[in-house]
Order: structure tokens, then C-alpha cells, then sequence
């Protein structure tokens, strides 16, 4: 029985040092060999997921490419200083010194100040902390930003698990009209699969030059700052905290646009004081066609995007009726079909006498030569025209000055990408829904701008920068260069022509339209812009719409300036406002051109 008892023992021993020699051999092969393979379904080696599983961090930088300004100021991606918490050591949440604590207290009162909360609130969210927190800032989810005087202070303060660092702020969190930029959303589906960043959730563009420079704009990785903790979530004593980047030299990108971001906030500011609640503004440089601003209204937050609200919609790029600025393209047909002159005589009663077509309120203008029709806008003169033109020479004429069809920018097989197109969301517009040549009415309401005639802000502006050029339609620009992280170029995108198939108007044509455009202004509809610090000159137009069946109005101004040296050309339309209201269009576009004046003394 003793021996059977000892028999037992031997054999459990024996089996007992077999388990313990293969645990030993399992975690021999662990430490050796398996701790540097990849786990499954991650990048990360088995040792560096015990690491990463005992850390904690917050994210710095998404990692996501940078937007620009034309003078390199950031309009998405901005740097800034913010004050970072991280969990405090177990022996520091346990003991102090006594004569430390008076001297700690005023350094958190004094922190407190410069975060703009109560010592209390400071003092409990510190105390509880077990993951790292970016003081925020009260207005959507970028932490608090610091002045460098501040930054320089918290840093001197040396409080424990408090540090001062660097924060890539996507947006600064106000409502504006850059709806040109876009906005982010969590990335889903084959996005999410294809996130380079290492993100565990990855933003990606859903709209705006977000969404059309995305493949320049992912980043390679993202920074954060981490400190390893323990079990309780305290951060484990004499670790350091610690800042990982992907040290990648080249990225991320810097895109840099043409847009003048002081000027677009100034414009801003104005149309919001001027109470538009639906419109866009649009400015661009006359002597390339490049974007310096571009403002759509209602103003959106790129934070807080409502899908159903459609803020994000950018009305600069959408088509809407336009009325007698259009005459400006019945003019241009017009001419170049040689059926008429400025000089021409005509002679206004208010009414046309059919297709119920009248003058404003019904009051006639009496004897007038085309150029005056056109500087008072007179429906008489223009439909007069109309019925001397055919439905396809209005069509050609409109196409040759830009309109009913896309003229943004575009590139094929640049920067990797078989068509770069920044204004993807540009809307074509319309001139004619169906084309009836034999159908005057038709011809005579497109004459004058309503009917199925639509076209967008943008090709407004762009159409008096083609005139500015004698005829020769430019493309108008957003994006002019790419560089590295390292500030080297990547690639420049100069600009370039937008030409129609249908040809364009005579250098000729172009000058007698701009000269009459200054009439608009000394004599006609735009006699408000007359004390305008520079000279200026445009053409105004209310087209008559309606909104779920209620009679509405659109009111637009385009133009430039000054008249002896055009430096800009601006269109302005307030949309879906009351028949009969005041011209606000006519008068933001003076605003307009008075900043601009401000800000080109020379011109």
C-alpha cells in the first residue's frame, strides 16, 4: 500500500514537471520568437500590443494634409498650443508633503485662471482622471486653444501630469461660408479598410475640397502623446509621457488654395450684417481668374453638419435664375449676329404688347438706344432683340461667355489622380430646358434672364473676367500648389483656358459690353455704386421665381473694378427674398469693392 502511495506521487510529480517544463518552453517560445510576430488582425507584434495595452493616449494630429490660404495661412489643419492632463501617480495622489501643498494649490488656482474654470472643477477632473484629456474648449470637440504666453506659463508651473503640446485643429469651430472646404465624417466601408492612419475610428471627406483632395489629404500615421498606467488607470511611477509621430518627412501634404482667408471673413462679416439669410458671393482675381473668395449663405459649421438642414449645400456652385444679368449674353449675341448697335434707337411704352412681357411696374422708358436699355435694363429693347436672334445663337452665345456648362479647373492624370477636379459639386446650369427655335415667347423670357435660364455665382463672376480678357473664358481656380511637410513643392497647378466648342465673342464685342456695363452704373440701375472709392462698373438683375408656390425674387449684382485697371470681378446673389425688396445685392457688391479698394490702395 506504501509503495502504490509513493508510486502516485512520483507520477504526479512527474506529470506535474512536465506541465511546468512545457509551460516554461511555451513561454520561452512567447518570448523569443512569438513576441515579434504580428497578432492577428493588427500591424502590431505581440509585445507591442502588451505595451500599447498598458498605455494610454490621446490623439495630437489625425495626421490628415494641411489647407492653405494663398498668403500660407491655415485654413484647415491649424497648429495650436493646448494644456493636456494625464493621469497622476498612486504615490502622488497619496501623499504630499505638507509644505508642498500650499504651493501646488496656488500653481492650480493659477492654472484654473488660464483655463477660464473654477479651482474646483480643475481639482476633479484632475484628481479622477485614468485617461489622458485635452482641456476643452467649451465650442465643439478642439480642446482650448493658448495664447504662447499662456503655453509658456502652464509649462512653467510644472504641475505633475500636466503638459503644454502642440494640437492639429481641423476647424476652429465657428460658422462660416467656406462651405468650399467641406467637411469630415467617420470613414466607413472600403475607406475604413483602407485608413492609413492608424486611427481606430478615421475621419474622412465627405464634401468640398475635403472630399475632392481626399487622396492628397490622407495622412500616413498620427501622432499622440501616451503614458503607460496600471491596473487602476494611474500612471505608473517614473514613466515618462511621451509624444509617437510617424517621422515620416515628406507628409503630411500642404495644399495651398488661392483664396485670401482675411478677405473671405471680412465678406463674411458683411453679408452677415446685411441680414442675408440665402446667397453667395463670389470674387475673383480678374487678371487669371482665380478664386480670392467665394461665400455661400446660410453659413454652416463643418462640427455640427445637419443633413437635412443642407447649410453645407455651397450656393456659389449652384445654379440659379438669374434675370437681366443674363442680358449681358442677349447683348453679346446680339452684336456678334450684327442685328444691332450700342446706338441703336428703340422706344419703351412699358409694355411689349405680347407674350405678357412689361418694363418694371409697367412704366416705360420711352426713347432709348440699346446701350441706355441696357444701363436701365429695359425688358422692351432685349426682347425686341430676342425675336431678331434664334434659340441656338442665345445658346452659343451663352456657351462662349462660360455658362451652361463647367468651367471650374480641372487636370487629368495629375498628382496621381486620373481627373483632379477641387470643384467637383459645380453645377453646369441650363439656358434652354428644351430648345424651340420657332418658339419667340421662349426666346424673348431667356432673353431677359428667366425661364429655364440658370447658372451659378461663380460663373457670373467668371463671365465679366471673360469679358476683362476680350472673350477668352478662364478657368477659375482653387488650388495652386502641393507641397511636402518640408515645405518643398510637390507640384504646381498653374491655370488654364475653359474654351467652348462653339467658339468665343470678338475682343470688339467684349469691349462694348464692358463700356456699357459703366454705363450701368453712371446712368443706369447701379447709380448707388456711383461714390464708390473705386470706379466701377456692372449690370444688375431681379429674376422673378417661385418657392413651393409662392412668388419670390433673386436679386444679383455682377461687375468689377476699378474700370481703367480691373484688379477683381464680383458677382453678388441674394436668393428667395420678397418681391419688392430692397436691392441688397447692388449694395453688399459696393461693400464689397470698398474692402477691396482698402485693401489695394494702389490699384
Amino acid at each position: 500500500m506504501h509503495k502504490l502511495v509513493n508510486k502516485r506521487i512520483f507520477w504526479g510529480l512527474l506529470i506535474l514537471a512536465a506541465m511546468v517544463a512545457g509551460l516554461i518552453v511555451r513561454l520561452a517560445y512567447v518570448q523569443l520568437v512569438l513576441k515579434n510576430q504580428p497578432v492577428g488582425g493588427t500591424k502590431y507584434s505581440m509585445a507591442a500590443m502588451a505595451e500599447i495595452q498598458s498605455e494610454r493616449e490621446t490623439v495630437l494630429d489625425s495626421g490628415r494634409g494641411r489647407l492653405y490660404d494663398r498668403n500660407g495661412q491655415p485654413l484647415a489643419g491649424e497648429t495650436i498650443w493646448t494644456a493636456a492632463l494625464f493621469p497622476q501617480e498612486e504615490s502622488i495622489l497619496g501623499t504630499h508633503k505638507d509644505e508642498d501643498v500650499p504651493e501646488e494649490e496656488l500653481r492650480l488656482h493659477r492654472l484654473a485662471e488660464i483655463l477660464g474654470v473654477s479651482y474646483s472643477k480643475l481639482q476633479s477632473a484632475r484628481n479622477g482622471l485614468k485617461e489622458p484629456l485635452l482641456w476643452p474648449s467649451g465650442q465643439g470637440p478642439a480642446p482650448l486653444a493658448l495664447t504662447p504666453r499662456q503655453a509658456r506659463e502652464v509649462e512653467e508651473l510644472k504641475l505633475d501630469g500636466i503638459r503644454v503640446l502642440p494640437f492639429a485643429r481641423r476647424y476652429s469651430g465657428a460658422a462660416g461660408g467656406r462651405q468650399w472646404l467641406g467637411y469630415l465624417s467617420e470613414a466607413t466601408g472600403e475607406a475604413l479598410k483602407q485608413s492609413p492612419t492608424g486611427l481606430r475610428i478615421p475621419r474622412t471627406g465627405t464634401d468640398g475640397l475635403e472630399k475632392t483632395l481626399e487622396p492628397l489629404l490622407q495622412g500616413v500615421g498620427h501622432t499622440e502623446a501616451a503614458v503607460q498606467v496600471d491596473a487602476r488607470g494611474n500612471r505608473v511611477p517614473g514613466s515618462p509621457i511621451t509624444v509617437k509621430a510617424p517621422g515620416n518627412p515628406y507628409y503630411p501634404l500642404a495644399l495651398y488654395t488661392t483664396v485670401d482667408g482675411k478677405l473671405q471673413d471680412s465678406i463674411e462679416q458683411l453679408a452677415a450684417e446685411a441680414g442675408i439669410k440665402q446667397g453667395a458671393v463670389v470674387v475673383l482675381d480678374s487678371r487669371n481668374g482665380d478664386i480670392a473668395a467665394m461665400v455661400s449663405l446660410p453659413f454652416y459649421n463643418p462640427e455640427q453638419i445637419s443633413p437635412q438642414g443642407g447649410e453645407w449645400n455651397n450656393r456659389a456652385l449652384q445654379a440659379a435664375v438669374p434675370g437681366s444679368i443674363f442680358k449681358i449674353v442677349t447683348a453679346a449675341a446680339a452684336l456678334e449676329a450684327g442685328v444691332t448697335s450700342p446706338e441703336e434707337a428703340f422706344y419703351c411704352t412699358g409694355e411689349y404688347g405680347k407674350y405678357g412681357l412689361t418694363c418694371r411696374d409697367g412704366k416705360g422708358h420711352g426713347a432709348l438706344t440699346m446701350a441706355e436699355g441696357f444701363a436701365v435694363s429695359c425688358n422692351t429693347v432685349f426682347a425686341a432683340l430676342a425675336e431678331r436672334l434664334s434659340g441656338a445663337q442665345l445658346q452659343a452665345a451663352a456657351l462662349a461667355l462660360g455658362l451652361g456648362r463647367n468651367v471650374g479647373w480641372q487636370a487629368e492624370n495629375t498628382l496621381g489622380q486620373p481627373l483632379l477636379r477641387p470643384l467637383a459639386g459645380e453645377q453646369a446650369g441650363t439656358i434652354f430646358s428644351t430648345l424651340l427655335p420657332d418658339d419667340g415667347g421662349a426666346r424673348v423670357q431667356t432673353a431677359i434672364g428667366q425661364r429655364d435660364v440658370q447658372i451659378t455665382p461663380l460663373q457670373a463672376a467668371n463671365l465679366v473676367v471673360t469679358l476683362l480678357h476680350g472673350g477668352e473664358v478662364r478657368a477659375p481656380r482653387i488650388l495652386q500648389r502641393v507641397a511636402f511637410a518640408s515645405g518643398q513643392t510637390l507640384q504646381e497647378l498653374p491655370g488654364h483656358l475653359a474654351p467652348a466648342p462653339q467658339g468665343r465673342i470678338s475682343k470688339a464685342t467684349a469691349r462694348i459690353l464692358l463700356t456699357m456695363m459703366r454705363k450701368v452704373v453712371t446712368e443706369g440701375t447701379g447709380s448707388l455704386l456711383k461714390q464708390s472709392g473705386w470706379p466701377l462698373a456692372g449690370k444688375s438683375g431681379t429674376a422673378q421665381i417661385l418657392v413651393n408656390g409662392v412668388a419670390r425674387n433673386n436679386q444679383w449684382f455682377i461687375g468689377y473694378g476699378p474700370v481703367e485697371n480691373p484688379r477683381y470681378a464680383v458677382s453678388v446673389a441674394v436668393e428667395n427674398v420678397s418681391p419688392g425688396s430692397p436691392q441688397a445685392a447692388t449694395k453688399l457688391f459696393g461693400q464689397v469693392f470698398e474692402l477691396l479698394s482698402e485693401a489695394s490702395p494702389g490699384a
